[in-house]
């Protein structure tokens, strides 16, 4: 064992004890799940399914719905194999159960990367391999995991500029965690390169493209003809997953274009549902009376905006919103944002508007930026000029989408190839 490994190693068995009460001090904040703590250290809640299982892991909401499609594939080749889907966010748990998860799977907590925990996880479950998203690497259980033999794959992996100079810091125990995956299905070339870099074995990394445009569809969710009905003909737009320092900006430019469509109508769809009360005061001072989804109320005639403030329904609000501004892109005061996945709107056929930040998502942008299928906003009234155009020029929008369509017909090659990779590692099904 190198020692850049073995130094995680004995660290993690000496931070053990103090995971409890981290876990209990994050409970507290609401971070956690209280009735589902135990969880988090590895004590199973659900009894093990019979035949082989596949423990397929993202750490949120985001990271978990894009291995769907690839969860549906799987079973659909092997019925015979269960899945236990793991996150490590009680955001991600709460968003998957709002979804709905396919049948022959079943949500758990992921265990902290701790001894105990991953121990009695692998011992409860036994794992015939582990479908990794992107780039949440815990050592300690990756080790056990190659202990046991048990292959693991890493898909839709993408290692932004500031993901690779954080990890080029730590590159000696990075060059031994790579070195415990199996096979490693990146985004694009350049985090392929950058892998290999930080001591990837190159005959295990491989391009893929992007698993997240392969994903299906959001589900649609309940009340759209109710919604339809109440919106009527009036044309709507909808900022989603926006931050908080981003509002100020989005408000003045609803306020900009409805100066010239009074009947416009916004969907505030905030990224982080703790944003929620204080969006809905800003929506108040500025526009009036605002709706609230978690209170179950519709839009009136004379509502200018509506705020979405409930989980796992944007499925829901791209098939409402012909054009959809994907929030987390503004430049703003303080730490920069980091962009949102704009193929959830584009696969709903919902035209994207993005600012300039797209951090972790900008070869998403970049695919659709190239083929004229998005359209870039530097702030407020370059937002506001972008809606009046699209809601004037239905051909427009109809290209925008189109060509959004095109893309992701493109990106869906990456679906096959980690199906194939995922399926060589799992056992060989029992002919009965």
């Amino acid at each position: 064992m190198a020692w850049a490994l073995q130094a995680y190693l004995g660290a993690a068995h000496l931070a053990d004890p103090l995971w409890r009460l981290a876990l209990a001090r994050r409970a507290k904040r609401g971070k956690e799940e209280p009735g589902r703590l135990t969880e988090r250290l590895g004590h199973a809640s659900m009894p093990r399914p019979d035949g082989p299982i596949l423990w397929v892991h993202g750490l949120g909401i985001g990271e978990a719905s894009a291995m769907l499609s690839i969860i549906r594939a799987i079973r659909a080749v092997r019925p015979d194999v269960a899945v236990i889907l793991t996150t490590g966010t009680r955001t991600g748990a709460e968003g998957l159960a709002r979804i709905g998860l396919p049948d022959g799977v079943i949500h758990q907590y992921a265990p902290v990367d701790a001894p105990g925990p991953v121990r009695r996880f692998l011992r409860h479950w036994r794992p015939d391999a582990l479908l990794l998203a992107e780039l949440d690497l815990w050592p300690l259980t990756l080790s056990r995991l190659h202990k046991r033999g048990i292959p693991v794959v890493m898909a839709n992996a993408r290692l932004t500029d500031h993901r690779y100079s954080g990890r080029q810091r730590i590159r000696a125990l990075m060059c031994d965690v790579l070195g415990l995956i199996d096979m490693m299905l990146v985004q694009d070339v350049r985090t392929r390169e950058r892998l290999i870099s930080l001591g990837a074995d190159p005959g295990r990394v491989r391009v893929a493209g992007l698993l997240k445009a392969a994903a299906e569809p959001l589900p649609e969710g309940e009340g759209r003809l109710a919604m339809e009905r109440a919106i009527g003909a009036r044309p709507v737009w909808l900022a989603a997953a926006t931050e908080a320092r981003e509002l100020p900006v989005v408000l003045a430019a609803h306020a900009q274009a409805r100066k010239t469509h009074q009947d416009l109508m916004l969907i505030l769809a905030p990224r982080q549902l703790t944003d929620a009360d204080a969006a809905a005061s800003a929506l108040e001072a500025a526009f009036g009376s605002c709706p609230r989804r978690s209170a179950g109320a519709l839009p009136c005639p004379q509502d200018a905006v509506y705020l979405a403030d409930t989980m796992g329904e944007m499925g829901l609000w791209y098939r409402l919103a012909p054009v959809s501004f994907i929030g987390h892109s503004l430049r703003v005061e303080g730490k920069p944002l980091t962009g949102k996945n704009p193929f959830e709107a584009a696969s709903l056929r919902s035209a994207v508007i993005h600012g300039p930040c797209t951090g972790n998502f900008a070869e998403s942008y970049a695919a659709l930026a190239e083929a004229e299928a998005c359209l870039f906003v530097s702030g407020g009234q370059d937002l506001a000029e972008a809606l009046l155009d699209l809601i004037a020029m239905p051909e427009r929008r109809k290209a925008l989408v189109d060509a959004a369509a095109g893309v992701l017909d493109q990106a869906r090659e990456s679906l096959p190839l980690t199906l194939q990779a995922v399926l060589g590692c799992l056992p060989a099904a029992t002919i009965r």
